[in-house]
């Protein structure tokens, strides 16, 4: 019997999970088509009927990822006298979400992680760890926002700062992932996250309260 619309979605999805599964724990390099398949459950002809090969189950595990992210307010929104709580509550946000959700973390290994054992695939992955760091300059456009209000602290500049934001963010992800029981990456991350973003503000005061909120 011919196969709803819904129903071909969950195959794909199923798919799209089973795929994403065995890059993760066994590397794509490892990982044929027909495992992909076995490991859904499902037929060869059923992978073939919604995927042409690897590359593209790997696409759409990207696509998959890029739909779950939440983008940084827009550098025009808001009190630029806001912008450094503003991105504190986005990156306190980002791992929140990173460590309730383990398709996020999956992915991020895959593309972070697993360089080694992606064969033919580590050009799109390297366009997905390119697209990351570009989140970065989100990071810097909010950092010119608190300068151009008197904000940001003298001892940064705006690239500056949004590097190391960046770096620390995604240095916190990175080891937690590999290492989850050396620490609890919400509040050891929290407190990281807290105290970069505390020295960028030019006001102590404003920065305790900030932080006590």
């Amino acid at each position: 019997m011919r196969q709803t619309k819904a129903e071909m979605e969950q195959t794909r999805e199923t798919l799209l999970d089973a795929a994403e599964t065995l890059f993760w724990e066994q590397g794509a390099v490892n990982t044929s088509v027909l495992d992909i398949a076995r490991t859904a459950g499902l037929t060869r002809g059923a992978f073939y009927y919604h995927f042409k090969d690897k590359a593209a189950v790997f696409e759409a595990l990207l696509a998959r990822a890029r739909a779950r992210e939440v983008d940084l307010p827009s550098s025009e929104d808001g009190d630029d006298a806001d912008a450094l709580a503003v991105l504190r509550a986005f990156c306190l946000g980002v791992l929140e979400r990173f460590v309730e959700d383990r398709l996020r973390q999956r992915m991020f290994g895959i593309v972070m992680q697993r360089r080694d054992a992606l064969g033919d695939l580590e050009p799109l992955a390297q366009e997905r760890r390119d697209e990351i760091c570009r989140s970065s300059y989100a990071y810097q456009r909010l950092l010119e926002r608190a300068a151009s209000a008197g904000r940001l602290s003298p001892a940064w500049t705006p690239p500056v700062a949004a590097t190391t934001l960046y770096s620390t963010l995604m240095g916190l992800l990175d080891q937690w992932l590999r290492a989850p029981e050396r620490f609890d990456v919400c509040s050891v991350g929290a407190a990281c996250i807290n105290q970069l973003i505390d020295s960028f503000d030019v006001s102590p005061s404003h920065r305790q309260a900030t932080t006590a909120n």
